[in-house]
């Protein structure tokens, strides 16, 4: 545990961080930022001299760019006797704009996908609109989450890169696996946008849990269609992430290794694969302390595991 004042002074002050997205203002500093990651060698992290740097820029004299390449050593450029490369803080930057996600925001027109929906069976559909990716039913308007828009069973922040060169369908499978990722370090309490740390803020559990499939297809009290909702705000940068209760059984060795008792080989790599999570109970036993049984009954057998409010195991219990 790192004492408050210690955590505290670890974090970048207010003016160290206006400092650094001015030095991004300049394009000659960005020319040299893009100029090192093309000379950046995965297997030979070798410095970049400066001679072949100035043959990479517009800038003609070499007193300006000694002068940018001075302003960038503070916060993304290593300077070293054999010459300048990347630090981490650098690389991330050029990623952020290789892949799309700060200047590119493209649309995929609602496309048919090899993926059935989990509640109905029914056709879904993905699309790209408005920065966010979509997969949506055809056949139902389910609900999974308030924010949600009837009909979407998915929705997330999907960088532009992830969609070139990529089929509809080779882009829906990318989607979950980069996003079963960061769902996964969510859970962990680890903020996949900035590290920082991402404790559970709140377990909403609705108490009048009534999904009506005939009209709303999801609950009309919570707007949702699982009455337990966990959610995550990053304490850093304020990422927020809401989820089902039951995504919590995915990082639990004991259900991976039921569900493979079972002739089911469950790592949630799949689509398909979240459908065996719609079939598992949910119980409040007690509300001070909170304590949660989520139970997964299969072929006569049943595994019990007890969260508390932190979303960590109390108990693991199985039957049959």
């Amino acid at each position: 545990m790192v004492p408050p004042n210690q955590k505290d002074a670890s974090r970048p002050d207010t003016a160290a961080k206006n400092e650094a997205f001015k030095l991004l203002s300049d394009g000659t500093r960005l020319e040299l930022l893009e100029a090192l990651w093309e000379s950046h060698d995965p297997t030979d992290p070798s410095p970049v001299p400066f001679s072949d740097l100035r043959e990479r820029v517009s800038a003609d004299d070499p007193g300006q760019i000694h002068y940018h390449l001075d302003k960038l050593t503070e916060h993304f450029v290593r300077h070293s006797e054999e010459g300048y490369e990347l630090r981490e803080s650098g690389k991330r930057i050029v990623r952020i704009l290789l892949s799309g996600t700060a200047i590119d925001n493209p649309e995929i027109e609602p496309v048919k996908v090899d993926v059935s929906c989990p509640y109905c069976g029914g056709q879904t559909i993905y699309g790209s609109r408005d920065g966010w990716r979509y997969i949506e039913c055809t056949d139902c308007d389910v609900r999974c989450v308030p924010s949600f828009p009837p009909g979407v069973i998915s929705m997330s922040e999907f960088p532009p890169s992830g969609l070139w060169d990529r089929t509809p369908n080779e882009i829906c499978l990318a989607d979950w696996r980069w996003s079963a990722h960061r769902r996964a370090s969510v859970m962990d309490g680890v903020c996949p946008e900035c590290a920082g740390e991402m404790p559970v803020t709140s377990i909403h559990i609705c108490d009048d849990h009534r999904p009506d499939w005939e009209e709303y297809q999801f609950c009309e009290h919570c707007e949702s269609i699982f009455r337990m909702l966990v959610s995550h705000v990053c304490e850093q940068c304020k990422y927020r992430w809401s989820m089902p209760i039951s995504n919590y059984l995915t990082s639990e060795p004991a259900v991976t290794a039921f569900y493979y008792e079972h002739g089911v080989e469950f790592d949630y790599s799949t689509p398909e694969q979240f459908s065996l999570l719609l079939d598992v109970e949910k119980e409040l036993l007690t509300e001070d302390p909170l304590h949660i049984r989520i139970t997964i009954p299969l072929e006569g057998d049943e595994l019990s595991i007890t969260y508390d409010d932190r979303m960590e195991v109390v108990s693991i219990e199985r039957t049959g």
